[in-house]
């Protein structure tokens, strides 16, 4: 009996970069399952992105829209980019669905872009740590987003031949540190692994709209 057996198919010779899982900065494929829509005590909206990557899912906080004084934010602009690149000309106003959640899929309503659900795009992400009162936080920020053939907005704009993203990709997988290292960054994911606490995920903002159901997006069970 042979110790093993070499394996000629797709799956068995795909590059592994982290599995199923976004471990780190890159630019990645993935679904976007669907987008939610919080608002502030000012009245500032900011979005939170679950996706799907390599079918793991993923959800990503806070791309905000508007700052404090309801002036546009810079990442208004990231938002644009993503209608650009998955071809969606404008989006409705969100409504109330509700939808399961985390490992236990607890039920939660949330305000849903439905113009925004089970979208296929490249997304780059930037892992980004940061010292706040003594204690390490990790963010991850969401920089870009191509076309699945990996188009930006500017030269599907433009109909010009894709060039940024191999350019991007040069420096996609760069990790952001202030005021810690790379190397006290790793120590801190080490001492979670062996125990210590995650940080604690604020639930999610009240939901300021609510209008009857349009379409049913794949998340939304029946």
């Amino acid at each position: 009996m042979a110790f093993f057996t070499a394996k000629t198919d797709a799956a068995s010779v795909a590059e592994n970069t982290g599995g199923n899982y976004i471990t780190t900065s890159g630019i990645y494929d993935v679904v976007i399952k669907h987008v939610s829509v919080k608002v502030n005590e000012h009245n500032a909206r900011s979005l939170d992105f679950n996706v799907e990557y390599n079918g793991t899912p993923h959800t990503y906080y806070g791309l905000t829209l508007d700052n404090n004084d309801l002036t546009p934010n810079y990442q208004q602009a990231i938002f644009n980019k993503l209608l650009i690149v998955t071809g969606t000309d404008s989006v409705s106003n969100p409504e109330v669905v509700t939808v399961e959640l985390g490992k236990d899929k607890t039920p939660t309503d949330l305000s849903v872009l439905l113009d925004l659900c089970d979208l296929e795009c490249k997304m780059a992400i930037q892992f980004q740590y940061e010292v706040y009162n003594n204690e390490i936080r990790e963010r991850k920020v969401i920089k870009n987003f191509y076309s699945t053939d990996g188009r930006t907005a500017s030269e599907i704009v433009n109909n010009v031949a894709p060039k940024q993203l191999d350019k991007d990709l040069e420096y996609a997988s760069k990790v952001k540190y202030t005021g810690c290292t790379e190397e006290e960054v790793a120590a801190w994911k080490e001492n979670r692994k062996a125990g210590n606490k995650a940080p604690v995920t604020k639930a999610p903002a009240a939901n300021k709209f609510a209008a009857p159901g349009k379409k049913t997006p794949s998340f939304i069970k029946q």
